[in-house]
């Protein structure tokens, strides 16, 4: 069977579109709008990246606040010092109001014109007194406060996300590494034929190190990727399954473990609650390969 006429009866017959088939193969990608699958190190990931923007959304939110009450008081610091500067003329008049009553004779105030203006005086103060209450210089301060926090918290947040990332990192190149030196000094016939002896004993991460080798180096990328595919099944990392299958299949799709693979990438999909996708891998299985032992396994 032809390649491109798999390709098409996937297509056909499961209405796949290039995007709907994009979808189904992102499980495990922290960077789509709705992630799904994801390990471990994935969500922490996932996690620390939403901790990120929300605080990132309130400390804007915050600044917005600050500078309406930077603008709010500086209006009313121009006030205030209208209003303290006409108490203090009023204090200079009175002031002087009332020394000249000591001369009699140049003086036209009245006991009415102090006892007025002590009253504005004591009026204007207390149009300050409010103007200071309403402006809420602690709540200003308590927001200043806030936001340097928020900015700790983005900083500590950051730094999490990147320990996480490294730690991720040297755990997924750690154990490779030491192999690839004894695997340049060993044919690669001998190198698979380990890795399948090693799966066949259930000791997938070990045959994981040979397959890996194999797929960096690009020997027989097919069916190294469909048993990095089936490590993972087994191990139920089923994101990563899928991932493994989809570069399984755009190497070759009509070789012999075609049912397992379409069975497998059905049943992982499941598990990750793409129902939806799952039902469509069921559809080709069945017309394409009915009387495999993985199409007559699916319930009707």
């Amino acid at each position: 069977m032809k390649k491109i006429l798999l390709m098409v009866a996937l297509i056909g017959a499961t209405s796949f579109t290039f995007a709907e088939e994009v979808s189904v193969f992102e499980a495990g990608n922290i960077a789509s709008d709705n992630p799904y699958g994801l390990t471990e190190n994935e969500q922490v990931l996932l996690a620390n990246k939403k901790r990120v923007d929300n605080i990132q959304a309130t400390l804007k939110t915050h600044e917005e606040d600050i500078v309406g009450l930077r603008s709010v008081l500086e209006g009313s610091n121009s006030q205030i010092s209208k209003l303290e500067s006409r108490v203090s003329d009023l204090e200079i008049r009175t002031t002087g109001k009332v020394s000249k009553l000591a001369d009699k004779s140049a003086s036209t105030v009245t006991s009415e014109d102090i006892a007025g203006l002590k009253k504005d005086i004591q009026e204007l103060k207390a149009q300050i007194a409010v103007i200071n209450q309403k402006l809420g210089t602690q709540g200003v301060k308590k927001n200043e406060n806030l936001v340097q926090k928020s900015d700790e918290k983005v900083v500590q947040a950051k730094k999490t996300t990147t320990k996480t990332q490294e730690k991720s990192s040297q755990t997924q190149t750690k154990k490779p590494a030491k192999k690839v030196v004894a695997f340049d000094d060993m044919k690669k016939e001998d190198i698979i034929q380990d890795a399948q002896d090693l799966f066949n004993k259930k000791e997938f991460s070990k045959a994981k190190v040979n397959y890996d080798y194999l797929a960096s180096k690009n020997y027989k990328p097919a069916f190294t990727n469909f048993m990095l595919g089936e490590i993972s099944y087994n191990q139920k990392s089923y994101s990563s399954a899928i991932t493994s299958y989809q570069k399984s299949i755009k190497h070759k799709d009509d070789a012999t473990y075609m049912p397992t693979l379409l069975s497998h990438t059905a049943i992982s999909l499941e598990k990750i609650g793409d129902k939806s996708s799952a039902d469509k891998f069921y559809s080709v299985l069945k017309s394409k390969y009915p009387n495999s032992a993985e199409a007559k396994a699916i319930k009707k």
